[in-house]
Protein backbone atom coordinates (compact mmCIF):
# COMPACT_ATOMS: atom_id res chain seq x y z
CA UNK A 1 0.00 0.00 0.00
CA UNK A 2 1.00 3.42 -0.74
CA UNK A 3 2.04 6.20 2.00
CA UNK A 4 -0.16 8.74 0.42
CA UNK A 5 -3.29 5.69 0.23
CA UNK A 6 -2.38 4.78 3.54
CA UNK A 7 -2.96 8.37 5.39
CA UNK A 8 -6.68 9.16 5.71
CA UNK A 9 -7.08 12.93 6.55
CA UNK A 10 -8.81 13.90 9.77
CA UNK A 11 -12.21 14.58 10.06
CA UNK A 12 -11.53 16.88 13.27
CA UNK A 13 -9.09 18.87 10.95
CA UNK A 14 -10.50 21.07 7.69
CA UNK A 15 -8.99 20.71 4.36
CA UNK A 16 -7.02 23.07 2.98
CA UNK A 17 -9.75 23.82 0.38
CA UNK A 18 -12.32 23.95 2.64
CA UNK A 19 -10.21 26.70 4.88
CA UNK A 20 -9.69 28.47 1.56
CA UNK A 21 -13.79 28.10 0.42
CA UNK A 22 -15.39 28.88 4.41
CA UNK A 23 -12.27 32.55 3.74
CA UNK A 24 -13.64 33.23 1.05
CA UNK A 25 -17.69 32.97 1.70
CA UNK A 26 -16.50 34.94 5.13
CA UNK A 27 -15.33 37.54 2.44
CA UNK A 28 -18.01 37.74 0.57
CA UNK A 29 -20.65 38.01 2.85
CA UNK A 30 -18.39 40.81 4.81
CA UNK A 31 -18.48 42.73 1.23
CA UNK A 32 -22.41 42.14 0.79
CA UNK A 33 -22.54 43.61 4.55
CA UNK A 34 -20.32 46.57 4.19
CA UNK A 35 -21.56 47.27 0.25
CA UNK A 36 -25.17 47.74 2.49
CA UNK A 37 -23.90 50.21 5.40
CA UNK A 38 -22.53 52.06 2.17
CA UNK A 39 -25.75 51.96 -0.27
CA UNK A 40 -27.73 53.17 2.76
CA UNK A 41 -28.46 56.65 2.60
CA UNK A 42 -28.91 57.29 6.21
CA UNK A 43 -26.13 55.75 7.26
CA UNK A 44 -23.37 58.82 8.51
CA UNK A 45 -20.39 57.15 9.03
CA UNK A 46 -19.03 55.52 5.68
CA UNK A 47 -15.37 55.31 7.04
CA UNK A 48 -15.77 51.61 9.25
CA UNK A 49 -17.67 50.02 6.27
CA UNK A 50 -14.67 51.18 3.78
CA UNK A 51 -12.20 50.14 6.23
CA UNK A 52 -14.05 46.56 6.36
CA UNK A 53 -13.93 46.31 2.47
CA UNK A 54 -10.26 46.35 2.41
CA UNK A 55 -10.12 43.63 5.10
CA UNK A 56 -13.03 41.19 3.32
CA UNK A 57 -10.65 42.29 0.13
CA UNK A 58 -7.50 40.86 1.98
CA UNK A 59 -9.55 37.78 3.63
CA UNK A 60 -10.96 36.67 0.03
CA UNK A 61 -7.76 37.13 -1.35
CA UNK A 62 -6.13 34.80 1.19
CA UNK A 63 -8.98 32.13 0.78
CA UNK A 64 -7.96 31.98 -2.85
CA UNK A 65 -4.26 32.18 -1.93
CA UNK A 66 -4.58 29.14 0.05
CA UNK A 67 -6.85 27.28 -2.36
CA UNK A 68 -3.79 28.08 -5.26
CA UNK A 69 -1.26 26.51 -2.93
CA UNK A 70 -3.19 23.58 -1.84
CA UNK A 71 -3.64 22.78 -5.67
CA UNK A 72 0.14 23.59 -6.79
CA UNK A 73 1.02 21.13 -3.31
CA UNK A 74 -1.26 18.47 -4.62
CA UNK A 75 0.35 18.98 -8.42
CA UNK A 76 4.05 18.28 -6.88
CA UNK A 77 2.79 15.05 -4.81
CA UNK A 78 1.22 13.71 -8.13
CA UNK A 79 4.57 15.07 -10.10
CA UNK A 80 6.62 12.66 -7.23
CA UNK A 81 4.52 9.65 -6.59
CA UNK A 82 3.51 9.43 -10.82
Amino acid sequence: MSTIIAISPSPLLPSAVGSGLAAIAAGSQQLSQDAAQIANPDNGDLITPLVDLSQANLLTQAGAAVIRTSNQTLGSLLDTFA
